[in-house]
């Protein structure tokens, strides 16, 4: 009942606190979200023994409690007081846990990778008038060479490399030609794959954004992954660690990270980084490579919770570990509310069978 009295020096209830979810996107917001996860499941109320309570009568519960204020609750008899407490509390966990999901897939969306890109993207629209003045140079000098080969591979004429080079200079000067050879060399990489790994270079600068969550999202158990993100789950586990480390004093070396979490892309940021010594791994880049696959990671649930709504299907509704008792309540107005049904009503029979 300690959630219905408001603390003092507060405006407001506990209960009517955490019902408030975090409003932002950021990752401040996200690590009070998860905050949020982990106080409402300290109650414990979603282990609650309640498969013989029909789910639509527990959901009606939690929207009457929602609906009522803090002083109404207070009010209530046992044990309705009890049942919709217990009821509101299992809603508001559930609806927590989906909460810090979306804020995290938000986040990670919009915070990161789309800031990322348009990053990626505006620097590479900077580079585009170079290379097209550049390309422009070296299309011409590639039409005149083509000509002069064409014109000696007719005749049989030995090749004159000075008479190619003088036909070449007409179009532009030899040191402009080199210039501008050695500019698309620069610009356009040999890899296919050189817009994603940039993309992941720009990702590495935003890991102050993700930094403020970093331990409650590895310790506290808030998020989980499926089978298929089992890996993830254990390299995020591993970022606590790796975020309180002095990597200036201790560099990251390749041994103590999760090679099979590192896909091509970003390979180049977590491994090759200039700026540090030979061998040592980018801790920022391999935190935000972790993160990025927790993103994209399917079937993200959360531990030790009852899953929300989305995640699960209405009829499972069987509970995990000890009877609470509060579950006691919860059944108690039911078979309350279930005999009241079947009384019959004044001055008139038995219903049928």
């Amino acid at each position: 009942m300690a959630t219905l009295v408001t603390p003092e020096g507060a405006r407001f209830s506990e209960l009517e606190r955490l019902r408030r979810p975090p409003t932002r996107t950021t990752g401040t917001a996200f690590a009070r979200s998860l905050e949020r996860v982990d106080e409402i499941g300290a109650f414990q109320l979603g282990r609650v023994r309640l498969s013989q309570v029909p789910p639509n009568r527990l959901a009606a519960l939690a929207r009457y409690g929602l609906g009522s204020k803090a002083a109404s609750l207070e009010r209530a008899e046992e044990p309705k007081r009890t049942a919709m407490l217990t009821a509101v509390m299992r809603h508001l966990e559930a609806k927590a846990i989906d909460e810090a999901l979306d804020l995290f897939q938000v986040l990670m969306a919009t915070r990161l990778i789309s800031t990322a890109k348009r990053a990626t993207e505006k620097e590479r629209l900077s580079t585009l008038p170079q290379l097209e003045k550049a390309s422009r140079v070296l299309a011409r000098a590639a039409k005149v060479l083509f000509e002069e080969l064409e014109l000696v591979e007719t005749h049989g004429a030995d090749l004159d490399a000075a008479a190619l080079w003088a036909a070449v200079e007409e179009i532009a000067p030899r040191a402009a030609v080199m210039t501008a050879a050695a500019l698309v060399v620069s610009l356009v990489p040999e890899d296919e794959d050189s817009a994603d790994v940039a993309m992941r270079a720009a990702l590495t600068i935003r890991y102050n954004t993700v930094r403020p969550f970093l331990a409650l999202l590895g310790e506290s158990k808030a998020l989980d992954a499926a089978t298929g993100g089992a890996r993830v789950l254990a390299g995020v586990k591993r970022l606590p660690a790796l975020a309180r480390r002095r990597v200036k004093d201790k560099p990251l070396l390749p041994r103590e990270i999760d090679d099979k979490l590192v896909p091509a892309a970003w390979r180049k940021a977590v491994y090759a980084n200039a700026d540090l010594p030979t061998g040592a791994v980018d801790r920022d880049a391999y935190v935000v490579c972790v993160l990025e696959q927790l993103h994209h990671a399917p079937g993200r649930r959360v531990p030790g919770h009852q899953p929300g709504p989305r995640l699960r299907p209405a009829a499972d509704v069987r509970p995990r570990g000890p009877p609470h008792p509060a579950g006691a309540g919860v059944r108690a107005l039911d078979d309350a509310v279930h005999r009241r049904r079947r009384r019959p009503a004044p001055g008139r029979g038995p219903r049928d069978p």
